[in-house]
């Protein structure tokens, strides 16, 4: 293999790796962000609202809704998502959103309600349903 193929090959590897750490970097501030360590913030809470999916991300990251209320997810991505419900979480998730579908899913337990992708699981986000 000639030797700039090799230097491309070799950068190009470097970027990956590059990449990967600040992508798992990231992943470790979600996790302990949701793991219980920050507090939730008092938000005002409301009946309706929307998460969308973007970047790999869930956007807003965390709502703050009233029992009863609801949440519609809308997928932009060229890929596949779902909110799916953590262990302990009680809501009926997403299934499967290409791009540009949308589910609307109701939240009738207060609590904090995590979920995350099933098909990537480094995404995640809370839904915090208050009285």
């Amino acid at each position: 293999m000639p030797m700039t193929r090799r230097l491309l090959l070799l950068t190009g590897v470097g970027s990956l790796l590059n990449v990967g750490a600040i992508l798992a970097v990231d992943r470790w501030r979600q996790i302990s962000s949701l793991a219980g360590g920050d507090p939730v913030e008092a938000t005002a809470a409301v009946s309706e609202a929307e998460v969308i999916i973007r970047g790999f991300q869930y956007l807003p990251p965390e709502v703050t809704l009233k029992r009863g209320g609801t949440v519609t997810f809308t997928n932009e991505d060229s890929t596949p998502h779902t909110a799916t419900p953590l262990e302990g979480a009680q809501f009926q998730g997403t299934g499967r959103l290409r791009r540009n579908e949308s589910k609307e899913v109701m939240f009738e337990v207060a609590g904090i309600q995590e979920y995350f992708c099933d098909i990537h699981p480094s995404m995640v986000g809370r839904i915090v349903v208050v009285e």
